[in-house]
């Protein structure tokens, strides 16, 4: 992968995440954005705390101390975890390289990837990226990005193929994924690359019984005709983290974290695990496809 200049005006995902914790220990004091700047003697007034909280611009420690304890944040395990991810949200990890070459949405993705404990992919359309065969991958950026240039195609499967390592990592991300059937029917590349695909979905799913967890929504499900796009849900082992939406598109992502929009999609994942086929049920149909583009 061809080395990038990291974009420092941009903050890490922890840093993002920091901010959304601070906002929301700021609203549950009560408390506005001036009234915090007003407290703490911030010139700028409320755009100070709003960038604070956006992430953008960062805090001292002194003045994080001082805005816990305005808030009246009193839970140890709380303050710890605010302060760790002060602490690790100014390391750049291997996604703040790559930003000149996927957007900063689908970087904020991988970063949150690096520290979620758990993952919901609801997929209309393609194999969830975290399970795609570097073959299948490639064949998806022919068939959606053929203009971009060989170097950037490459640099594209190398981060496909590194954020896959969060299911090698000590406490590996315990993925559940629900898949329409449409997603097999659909050729990507060749029947030789859809099987090899879906023989990759099995061993993956073999390998990691507990950890990659995969059920089929029949194209007759109810539900079929209500999935709008896929989805990721990320969420975290610390309690005080609320959960993330990534909405996946072709060109860019975009993030949800309101709690009435995550919990809506919460239950939509939900409904559809439901609605889709018990875990072996889903192997076996996987083996389907596998064995038909197998032959043909």
């Amino acid at each position: 992968m061809a080395e990038r200049s990291w974009r420092y005006d941009e903050p890490t995902a922890r840093q993002v995440r920091l901010g959304r914790l601070l906002e929301r220990q700021r609203k549950a004091a009560g408390l506005s954005q001036g009234k915090v700047a007003e407290a703490l003697g911030w010139k700028g007034g409320a755009s100070k705390t709003s960038r604070v909280e956006s992430g953008r611009l960062g805090v001292t420690e002194a003045d994080l101390e001082r805005m816990l304890a305005l808030y009246g944040v009193k839970d140890l395990g709380l303050k710890a975890h605010i302060y760790d991810l002060k602490r690790r949200g100014t390391e750049r990890g291997w996604e703040t390289g790559v930003r000149d070459v996927v957007s900063t949405a689908y970087a904020d993705l991988i970063g949150h990837e690096e520290d979620a404990s758990d993952a919901y992919n609801a997929q209309t359309n393609l194999v969830p990226g975290l399970l795609q065969t570097r073959a299948y991958g490639a064949a998806v950026l022919d068939e959606h990005l053929p203009e971009i240039a060989e170097e950037e195609r490459e640099e594209r499967l190398g981060i496909r193929a590194k954020r896959q390592e969060v299911f090698e990592r000590p406490n590996p991300l315990v993925f559940w994924g629900v898949i329409s059937e449409s997603v097999f029917r659909h050729v990507i590349g060749s029947p030789k690359i859809m099987a090899e695909q879906l023989d990759h979905l099995l061993k993956m799913s073999e390998q990691h019984p507990h950890g990659i967890n995969i059920q089929v929504l029949p194209e007759a499900a109810a539900s079929h005709a209500a999935l709008f796009g896929p989805s990721v849900i990320l969420s975290f082992p610390q309690r005080w983290e609320p959960d993330i939406v990534c909405l996946e598109g072709l060109t860019k992502n975009r993030f949800l974290e309101e709690p009435g929009e995550v919990q809506a999609y919460s239950r939509q994942f939900k409904r559809l695990m439901t609605e889709s086929l018990p875990g072996a049920k889903s192997i076996e149909l996987i083996q389907k496809y596998r064995d038909t583009y197998s032959k043909g």
